[in-house]
């Protein structure tokens, strides 16, 4: 039987995994060779450090519960000809949940009225255009950038950086973070469009931590939402006092959001290996999990029901006060494991 190295934090696996398949589960961002020995595959979400090193011979495949794959050492696992497949757009609902919660509660204590705000999208993916869908939606203006896709012929709506920057009210960044010689995202401007930025708005960043330096946060004037962050888990003082909400990289961690990480990347392994995914009731997983769905008639009400920030935000603030070094990490991620799943605004597949 294979044996298949996984996560103890991908939620369906037992449930969904083929019978022919052993699962051997890990809890840590570093992986150790006894953990690895004579495993097949390897399940993974974004927190593992993987170490191609430490891969036994083997290991002929890595699925990440994840929508991106910046985490992991591609060129190296290519070398070796293992596959490699993640999870795009398994938690862009999610990530949309966290994001309009986060407008409606800094509109109300800024006391900007949402209808008369601007929002500039950075990055039209998956979560991207979702986000667009759901703000045109509700009512919300919109600007969306995205130039490697509008050189696609993908995104025709694309509007410059610059003139986004300039003209939005809040910012909400959503790309990948590589280093191609063109489409670059680290960083993801250079120092002079920062002075193209309102100092009263609001940047949300759930994207990637490393594609802006800390520096770069702690010198702009106005509001951080930042729920992802260079250095992470190491996360300063300075920059925890400087941000206006932070919350533990848990943007896209609602239940339904993980079932379709876990369930994306369980299949395409069971399809390599010819074997059949068990049947899974995913709204009663879901239900069972992590309570039922919100009920407001209102959709501005349901997605402050589905994703409140305030407590995750004090939360983590209060684990990290007082502490430095290791410790500072563990309570970065202890705080992180501790966050309860969530529903999602909406029943979406």
């Amino acid at each position: 039987m294979p044996i298949v190295v996984a996560d103890v934090g991908l939620l369906g696996l037992s449930a969904l995994a083929p019978r022919e398949w052993t699962l051997r589960f890990y809890d840590s961002r570093h992986l150790t060779p006894d953990q690895l020995a004579d495993a097949q595959a390897l399940l993974v979400r974004s927190t593992v450090q993987v170490d191609p090193a430490n891969l036994p011979d083997s290991v002929e495949f890595i699925g990440t519960a994840t929508i991106g794959t910046d985490h992991l050492p591609l060129p190296a696992l290519t070398a070796r000809q293992i596959e490699v497949v993640s999870a795009p757009g398994c938690n862009a609902f999610a990530v949309t949940d966290y994001v309009l919660a986060t407008l409606y509660e800094w509109a109300e204590t800024r006391g900007r009225a949402l209808h008369s705000l601007t929002v500039g999208v950075i990055g039209v993916g998956h979560v991207g255009r979702l986000l667009i869908e759901r703000l045109t939606a509700l009512g919300i203006q919109t600007l969306g950038t995205d130039r490697p896709r509008f050189e696609a012929g993908t995104y025709p709506e694309h509007q410059p950086l610059d003139k986004v920057l300039a003209q939005a009210d809040v910012l909400s960044i959503h790309v990948p973070l590589h280093h191609h010689p063109v489409y670059g995202t680290a960083p993801l401007w250079s120092p002079e469009y920062w002075e193209k930025v309102a100092p009263d708005a609001l940047i949300i960043n759930a994207a990637r931590g490393g594609l802006f330096s800390e520096s770069d946060w702690l010198n702009f004037p106005g509001d951080l939402a930042l729920d992802v962050f260079p250095g992470e888990p190491d996360i300063s003082e300075a920059l925890v006092g400087r941000c206006w909400r932070i919350s533990p990289h848990i943007a896209g961690h609602s239940a339904e959001g993980k079932w379709r990480g876990t369930r994306q990347i369980v299949s395409a392994l069971a399809r390599r290996w010819g074997h059949a995914v068990k049947p899974v009731d995913m709204a009663a997983l879901c239900e069972e999990t992590a309570g039922p769905s919100p009920s407001e008639s209102d959709p501005w009400l349901r997605v402050l029901a589905a994703c409140p920030l305030v407590e995750t935000d004090q939360r983590l603030r209060q684990a990290l006060s007082g502490v430095s070094g290791d410790a500072r990490r563990a309570a970065f991620d202890q705080v992180r494991r501790a966050y309860r799943l969530r529903r999602e605004s909406e029943t979406v597949n």
